[in-house]
């Protein structure tokens, strides 16, 4: 999981993003609509940044998928959310470098 995480987060263009994402979902299961709001991203990069989280076993949908499914972190990611702080307190530098 922490060379995953050091992928999603740290060596693409969206880290930043996900990261902000995964941080939101840590709180409380949300949808694709409270994500946008909170974070204040188009509702398009989120649903894409929950895809690419989805699709890397990070996220996980809850219930049917409907228009407001909510969205949680997987329970892979629950158990190493600790390696996840770590690629993010080591990538914090560069992102006020930007």
């Amino acid at each position: 999981m922490d060379r995953r995480l050091w992928y999603l987060i740290a060596a693409t263009r969206g880290g930043t993003n996900r990261a902000r994402i995964l941080h939101a979902l840590h709180e409380r299961p949300r949808n694709a609509n409270d994500l946008a709001s909170l974070l204040a991203l188009d509702y398009k990069t989120i649903r894409h940044h929950l895809d690419v989280l989805r699709e890397n076993e990070c996220v996980m949908l809850l219930g049917d998928g409907g228009y407001a499914a909510l969205y949680s972190l997987s329970p892979r990611l629950q158990v190493h959310f600790e390696d996840f702080l770590e690629v993010w307190r080591r990538m914090a530098p560069r992102v006020g470098e930007k």
